[in-house]
């Protein structure tokens, strides 16, 4: 046991540099699975997020999405009447992005390929 604790000693008298060097250089005989079990054990996991938190995110991206479709069509029906500035994004960039921001919603409430359907 003494060793164990002049090994902290001379460890807690290392620069921040130092440690980490040492712990590298002790991790490096470990396996996978002892190097996840010192992870847990110093609490290094996050875990999941929540099920509210997962909702909201979804939320913002959905939102994100609508909006870029909705700032495409209105910037599509400006177009329909304003005459062209040269050099300008054409409508057909336009027309793209909306089209790509309606497939990323359509493409949510398809069924997903790896799902068993029994």
């Amino acid at each position: 046991m003494a060793t164990m604790l002049d090994a902290v000693r001379d460890l807690n008298a290392q620069t921040p540099a130092e440690q980490l060097a040492a712990f590298r250089e002790a991790s490096q005989s470990l396996s996978d699975d002892q190097k996840r079990a010192f992870a847990d054990a110093l609490g290094a996991n996050i875990p999941p997020p929540d099920q509210t938190t997962s909702n909201k995110v979804w939320l913002i991206i959905i939102w994100a999405f609508v909006l870029v479709m909705a700032g495409a069509v209105v910037t599509l029906c400006v177009s329909l009447f304003v005459t062209p500035i040269k050099d300008a994004t054409k409508p057909d960039t336009i027309l793209t992005i909306f089209t790509t921001a309606t497939a990323f919603l359509a493409g949510l409430f398809a069924p997903s390929p790896v799902s068993s359907k029994k």
